[in-house]
């Protein structure tokens, strides 16, 4: 697909952000009116935060953040710059946990989150969301010498879940309607939680399929392990969480989003992280694009035909 624009509203957006910029550049630096977008164009800098256990979204290789997300924000940058117009952009990457990632965007600490967040009401209070660019349902994993075939097999069982993370609740909502006795144990980090599955110290591990997709793919053993059938909750939306009260720098990402996910580059980025080897393991996740995020792409091109000029609106045979 590709992304459908005109002159005229190119030309608008970019005078809006000039009339930001200019306003920000003598604005006090006390100024609370969207000053996000001039300190970066200022400072040709911008905070972006990252996590190194959620692969193949973000994860760590060469002292590097790499993934998927992280792929996506780097094309973000870069078009933020075009649209700034500004020649360099530097990207000051900061390290997060689930416990800081929403704490460091709340004090302003990150500009704009390069993690797979999922969209909460409680999360909209002190973030912000970009457009969403995937979607995943919760669900579990474990062992298949295990044979749990649904969640009730897990009756009486510790399963573990990654503290801080909406996959809590949706196994506090299962254990409820489902009337189980499990005991959850929440954890901190993904790749020690695949480990203690590994090892049989829990039977079950509760997270975003994807994730555990690609945690089953990194281990020794991929074919040991199984996904749940069972789903504990819908696909959600997952998005970049940014500062909130800067609307400008809000409108700006989330055009360059939509930019991005209606030109092939989208396909071929989605393509190369789960269709295509993932070095250095050369892994291959084989994962379907979600139909929700179809479903949002083709809502999005709809959109944006229909706000575009017809050829006698603009002259244009």
């Amino acid at each position: 697909m590709q992304f459908i624009t005109t002159h005229l509203y190119r030309a608008l957006f970019s005078l809006t952000v000039a009339i930001v910029l200019s306003v920000g550049l003598l604005a006090p630096s006390d100024s609370r009116a969207d000053d996000l977008l001039s300190r970066i164009a200022q400072t040709r800098t911008i905070t972006l935060s990252y996590q190194t256990d959620v692969f193949p979204f973000s994860y760590i290789e060469g002292n590097k953040p790499r993934g998927f997300s992280i792929e996506i924000c780097n094309r973000l940058v870069d078009m933020l710059k075009q649209e700034l117009q500004i020649p360099v952009l530097k990207i000051n990457w900061v390290p997060v946990t689930t416990a800081t990632q929403f704490l460091t965007i709340e004090n302003k600490t990150i500009d704009m989150g390069c993690i797979p967040t999922v969209y909460t009401a409680e999360r909209q209070k002190i973030v912000t969301f970009s457009e969403p660019y995937f979607f995943s349902a919760t669900r579990y994993v474990s062992r298949k010498e295990d044979r749990i075939s649904d969640i009730s097999e897990l009756n009486g069982h510790t399963v573990l879940v990654k503290s801080g993370t909406v996959f809590v609740r949706h196994i506090q909502q299962a254990n409820s309607e489902h009337q189980l006795s499990l005991n959850i144990d929440l954890g901190t980090d993904n790749i020690k939680a695949f480990s203690a599955l590994e090892s049989g110290q829990t039977p079950a591990i509760v997270s975003s399929d994807v994730l555990l997709l690609g945690q089953i793919a990194l281990s020794v053993h991929p074919q040991a392990f199984a996904i749940s059938a069972d789903t504990l909750s819908p696909r959600l939306p997952i998005g970049m969480p940014m500062q909130k009260d800067n609307a400008d720098f809000t409108d700006l990402i989330n055009h360059s989003m939509k930019r991005l996910m209606l030109s092939k580059e989208f396909a071929n980025i989605y393509n190369k992280w789960f269709f295509e080897p993932i070095m250095p393991q050369g892994i291959t996740l084989n994962w379907p694009m979600p139909p929700e995020l179809k479903q949002s792409l083709s809502s999005t091109a709809l959109y944006s035909y229909s706000h575009a000029p017809h050829s006698e609106d603009n002259g244009q045979p």
